[in-house]
């Protein structure tokens, strides 16, 4: 059965390597109108499923997020721009649905948080999808139960009966680009493994923590 899965999915994959512009982010901005408050919807380089490069393709991302706070400078960890508990997920199939925070105090927001933390029983965040190394087409899955924290500098106003924009993008392209495939661990299956104590993680961690950023469409 296993062997099944991972058929389908590199043939999956193999379709969506063609025909997706890797520059393009899969931003799912809140259309004009929308309700008052903050919004924070979530986008990728590059679109999921898609190319991060010649030899490296994304299939799936998941970060369970132990918290999402937008931080106004009036008040620090107000409960109404956060939230907790929570999974942002992309796939084939699926994208994440933006974060609406209808009752923000208005103000001025300067700062966005997000942790990942699967607190050692899930992971904190898991990446899957192909690389092809030395002319082989291998899948790859990474995953990792060290908690993630990216910290984003904005500069938002929030009006009174106002709506404001504050997009998350992640560089998956960025982030995969520090790895050499060619030395990760290989599992019976013939899958590359990224896993948390391996000698390449810190590195990759680092990097995807640096890959979160402020995405087109912020409300200033």
């Amino acid at each position: 059965m296993q062997a099944v899965v991972r058929s389908a999915l590199l043939v999956g994959l193999a379709c969506a390597c063609h025909g997706t512009d890797s520059a393009t982010p899969d931003a799912s901005i809140p259309p004009d109108g929308a309700g008052a408050g903050l919004h924070v919807p979530w986008s990728t380089v590059p679109t999921i499923p898609g190319n991060a490069s010649n030899d490296i393709t994304v299939s799936t991302a998941l970060f369970r997020v132990d918290s999402l706070r937008v931080i106004g400078d009036a008040g620090p960890g107000d409960p109404r721009t956060s939230q907790t508990s929570f999974e942002v997920r992309w796939s084939d199939t699926m994208q994440p649905a933006t974060v609406d925070f209808a009752d923000a105090p208005t103000g001025l927001y300067s700062k966005v948080t997000v942790q990942a933390d699967g607190h050692l029983i899930d992971y904190s965040y898991e990446i899957t999808g192909t690389a092809n190394v030395s002319g082989t087409l291998h899948l790859f899955e990474i995953h990792d139960r060290a908690a993630l924290t990216a910290n984003l500098d904005i500069t938002t106003t929030l009006d009174p009966g106002g709506a404001a924009i504050v997009p998350i993008r992640v560089r998956f392209d960025a982030a995969l680009g520090v790895l050499d495939f060619s030395t990760l661990h290989v599992d019976d299956g013939g899958t590359l493994e990224l896993d948390t104590f391996d000698s390449q993680m810190q590195a990759f961690r680092d990097k995807l923590t640096t890959s979160f950023e402020v995405g087109d469409g912020a409300t200033h």
